[in-house]
């Protein structure tokens, strides 16, 4: 209903969405990235293909150009998350480490 809300913190970002649930009330959820070098976020009207078929869920993308151009990682084990909510856009993320939302 109110879409996600993302905070960015040095080394980490929180990923805050609500979403459905199987009683047809809206309840929030919510992940973090942590050790991140880098986010990025992209309005829905300029996502490209692929960061659209990161619909609704969490893909790691490789090979990542994003995590290629970054100076201060070498060294660092990164991975590139990818989430695109409809019709608002797209979270790309270079961090260490993904935590779910709890269940």
């Amino acid at each position: 209903m109110e879409g996600p809300h993302i905070l960015i913190t040095p080394g980490r970002v929180i990923l805050r969405w609500d979403a459905e649930t199987e009683s047809g009330a809206y309840a929030w959820a919510s992940a973090s990235f942590l050790g991140v070098e880098a986010a990025v976020f992209t309005a829905a009207d300029s996502c490209t293909l692929d960061q659209i078929h990161a619909h609704d869920r969490l893909v790691k993308v490789e090979p990542s150009e994003m995590l290629a151009g970054l100076r201060g990682a070498k060294g660092k084990f990164l991975y590139h998350f990818r989430i695109y909510f409809d019709e608002i856009g797209c979270l790309d993320v270079a961090a260490g480490e993904f935590i779910p939302p709890l269940a």
